[in-house]
């Protein structure tokens, strides 16, 4: 494994601009290809689904949902040949709050100012299938929306499921007709990603302040809380008359539709 360390904010001294202005998108692409040639579903989740939706928001490293199954042979493929002179394997900074990033692969394209993550589908709380996604314009593989809301709802991942629902402009009633709102997130999922959570890290003081919330919640009053709060989130530097969430302006379209060459 390497030991580059630099985040993606800082990028490696001499690296090449990725395409699309620095985004990426192409290589990305070419990845999810290679994948897919080799029999391994996979789709883009995490910050960069949130962009496809529409939330304005900053990007790192891309993240790639492969089935959890799949994990390992994906990560080989890439460190086998011809593609072990593509990319390289690398180290995570450090852990971060709710997550088990730090233990997944993380791949740097060689030369270029590129960092993806390949991560296992129970840890999205999705079904890494074909039947599940959707292309995007620059035909990138996304989670239909009612998939990646329902595991964001099922995971009571609020701050994402508030960029989602203010990307997309969606409401009470699209949640009750398209999402499972019944019974509350799911709490085994939590305990056991808090299990490899506490594994895979020192235990201290603060060490416990990395894991998720075991609390049950209802999953309906998760929904509506923040379809709610939406307005209540629009920076007071932009206006109510113009902004009709935080990410849209009044009238706007499904961003999906849009030319954009970032997802």
């Amino acid at each position: 494994m390497s030991d580059i360390k630099y985040s993606t904010i800082l990028g490696v001294p001499g690296d090449a601009q990725a395409s699309c202005n620095g985004h990426g998108t192409l290589e990305i692409l070419e990845i999810t290809q290679i994948l897919e040639s080799a029999g391994i579903p996979c789709c883009i989740v995490g910050i960069s689904a949130l962009k496809y939706f529409g939330a304005w928001i900053m990007r790192n490293d891309w993240e790639i949902c492969v089935p959890t199954e799949s994990l390992d042979k994906a990560s080989a493929l890439l460190k086998s040949a011809p593609y072990d002179n593509m990319y390289e394997p690398c180290q995570h900074e450090r852990p971060h709050i709710y997550s088990l990033l730090h233990t997944f692969p993380r791949f740097k394209l060689k030369g270029v100012d590129l960092w993806f993550d390949l991560i296992p589908s129970e840890d999205s709380h999705l079904a890494c299938e074909p039947v599940n996604f959707e292309r995007s314009r620059m035909g990138l593989p996304y989670p239909k929306l009612e998939i990646f809301a329902q595991s964001l709802v099922d995971t009571n991942s609020a701050v994402r499921i508030a960029d989602l629902v203010d990307g997309m402009g969606l409401t009470e009633e699209w949640g009750s007709q398209n999402l499972d709102l019944s019974g509350t997130n799911d709490i085994v999922w939590a305990q056991q990603k808090n299990k490899r959570i506490s594994e895979s890290v020192p235990e201290t003081t603060n060490s416990l302040m990395l894991q998720v919330s075991e609390a049950p919640f209802s999953k309906k009053e998760i929904w509506d809380d923040i379809v709610r709060s939406s307005d209540q989130r629009i920076d007071l530097a932009c206006s109510k008359e113009v902004y009709v969430t935080r990410f849209r302006s009044r009238g706007s379209g499904d961003p999906r539709l849009l030319e954009r060459n970032f997802v």
